[in-house]
């Protein structure tokens, strides 16, 4: 009995350590494409000639991020799990390398796509592969979960540091930062010892670990909420002030289970998102820095709180096998938030005003018709207290 036991703890703490490297591997790739995003809005307007131009990029990136995911399943199945993240990522790097030789608006706009395949098929493989099959199925959703924060984190993470060194140093010094992270990303994923998985030869196109068709309404209500966090992005150019929402992040997710233990499962999105919404109100009403770190802070936590408790409506949605297309259809809705709410905030003048309607829009939408839908279709036998 004390073997078996011995045994089981063993299994535990390696699963442990797998989560937290791969989490970390996460959070690299994530704080890399983020800062790419900060870095080309910073970029002179000799070589960024135009909002529609900036746009166009974050557009060309969006579309990019669904091109992999049809043909995902099959890859990770034919090949090695760890290689296909090895060559997604080595592509990222070549392509950003591309950029530092030459910036012109053809260039940037077909590496920003090619970016965005890259990181979609990376996701693919870490996410909604490699987390799963590596992870005991009684921590899966913990797994999970902690994944979703490692990205939420990287955010504001991402976008300070790609502030920080445009305001420090230049384009090219962001592009080589953004080259170690990406090669410390997949040092880390090639130390995971993973076993043999018999392959199950799926067909070449497929929605498996891509698109749950049952997670439209969650999609739809989480894009709400994560295009805020894009106009936000492109709005304050302060590394200062991502610090400052990046430390809102951390505190959330370290103190969201003492403070929402006995709550309603609803508690948890609707704080998130109404700190995030007066967080906004704060800056638009009040010009002075003081207040611009407290509401940076609100900000950080708010929408990390409400984005990766969405997670948990996405599983609860999905049918038997199919976390990994629950990970990677929210993987998709945020994402793409993030990308629309860049646009909206180079397109129109009124970005942060907004962004405050949609956070209402976003509440009205989770009480009045996600929820309810929700429980009417989700898997009554899920632990919503289980991370």
């Amino acid at each position: 009995m004390n073997d078996m036991g011995n045994n089981e703890s063993r299994q535990m703490s390696l699963c442990e350590r797998r989560k937290h490297c791969m989490c970390t591997a996460n959070f690299l790739l994530v704080s890399t494409v983020v800062m790419q995003f900060v870095a080309l809005s910073e970029q002179s307007s000799s070589v960024m000639p135009s909002s529609e131009a900036l746009s166009f990029f974050n557009i060309a990136y969006m579309l990019g991020l669904f091109i992999p995911g049809p043909v995902g399943a099959f890859l990770v199945d034919k090949y090695r799990r760890q290689n296909v993240y090895r060559v997604s990522l080595i592509a990222m790097v070549v392509a950003t390398a591309l950029m530092y030789f030459d910036k012109s608006v053809e260039v940037v706009a077909m590496v920003r796509f090619l970016e965005g395949m890259m990181f979609g098929l990376a996701q693919v493989t870490l996410g909604s592969t490699l987390l799963n099959d590596l992870s005991v199925s009684e921590s899966r959703t913990s797994s999970d979960y902690s994944f979703a924060w490692s990205a939420l984190i990287a955010v504001p993470c991402g976008a300070g540091l790609g502030y920080f060194l445009m305001e420090k140093f230049n384009f090219n010094v962001m592009l080589l930062c953004g080259i170690a992270m990406l090669a410390a990303s997949v040092a880390l994923v090639s130390s995971l010892k993973v076993p043999f998985r018999a392959p199950i030869h799926p067909g070449i196109f497929g929605l498996d670990r891509f698109w749950q068709k049952n997670d439209f309404v969650p999609f739809l209500n989480l894009l709400l909420i994560s295009i805020p966090a894009g106009v936000v992005i492109m709005a304050f150019g302060s590394w200062l002030f991502w610090a400052f929402a990046a430390a809102g992040a951390i505190t959330a997710n370290v103190v969201r289970k003492a403070v929402f233990r006995n709550a309603d499962m609803r508690a948890e999105i609707v704080s998130g998102l109404l700190c995030a919404f007066f967080a906004l109100l704060i800056i638009i009403v009040r010009d002075a820095d003081t207040y611009y770190k407290v509401a940076s802070f609100m900000f950080g936590a708010g929408i990390s709180l409400a984005s990766t408790r969405f997670l948990l409506y996405f599983l609860k949605l999905t049918g038997h096998c199919q976390r990994g297309t629950a990970q990677n259809t929210y993987m998709l809705s945020r994402e793409c938030g993030y990308a629309l709410g860049l646009v909206l905030a180079l397109m129109i003048p009124v970005a942060l005003e907004t962004a405050l309607v949609l956070i209402l829009l976003s509440v009205a939408l989770y009480l009045f018709v996600t929820h309810p839908w929700f429980m009417r279709h989700g898997d009554r036998g899920f632990k919503f207290r289980e991370v």
